[in-house]
Formats: structure tokens, C-alpha cells, sequence
């Protein structure tokens, strides 16, 4: 049996809610994906038989995804405002502004 791999992420840490690692293993075995391994909160190894490959167009989901959870520009464009806004803060006490 030949297998394939693959990493899902996250930029958050979407799986240290159980609800939402059953969701996702839910949606990926549509596709003949498998837990082989929770890396942290962070990321998730799979594994299924390369012969899942012949139905994948056939597919509702992506069965290559590598991302759950909020988009990295989501996440990214609030930490970036967040930061712009505590050094706004910092200069506005210290009377820099």
C-alpha cells in the first residue's frame, strides 16, 4: 500500500478545541485522510492510499487543503493594527505625540 501525507495548519490554535479537530477529521476522511499525528494546537499530520487520488475530482472539499481557521491576512492584518495601536499608546503616555 503506497501512502501520501500531508500537514494542516493554522495560525491560530484551532485544534486545541476537540470540536473543531473532529470537524476537521470529519471533512478530511471524505477524501480518505487519517490522523497519523497531532504535532501541538497548531498542525496536524495525515495519511491516506494514494488511491484516494482517482475520486479526488469528485471531492466537495480540497482534499490538498493545508490551512484551517482564519486566513493568514486576517490574522496578520490584526496583530499589525493591534501593534500600530500599542506603540500609538506608548508615544501618546510619554508625551512623544
Amino acid at each position: 500500500m503506497d501512502l501520501e501525507y500531508k500537514v494542516i495548519q493554522s495560525t491560530v490554535p484551532y485544534f486545541a478545541k476537540p470540536a473543531n479537530l473532529k470537524k476537521t477529521l470529519h471533512e478530511e476522511a471524505q477524501a480518505g485522510w487519517q490522523l497519523v499525528e497531532k504535532f501541538d494546537n497548531f498542525k496536524i499530520r495525515l495519511q491516506r492510499d494514494i488511491a484516494q487520488r482517482d475520486s479526488d475530482h469528485t471531492r466537495q472539499i480540497d482534499p490538498y487543503r493545508c490551512h484551517v481557521g482564519p486566513s493568514n491576512i486576517v490574522t496578520y492584518s490584526i496583530t499589525a493594527v493591534l501593534t500600530i495601536l500599542v506603540v500609538l499608546a506608548i508615544f501618546v503616555a510619554v508625551g512623544a505625540i
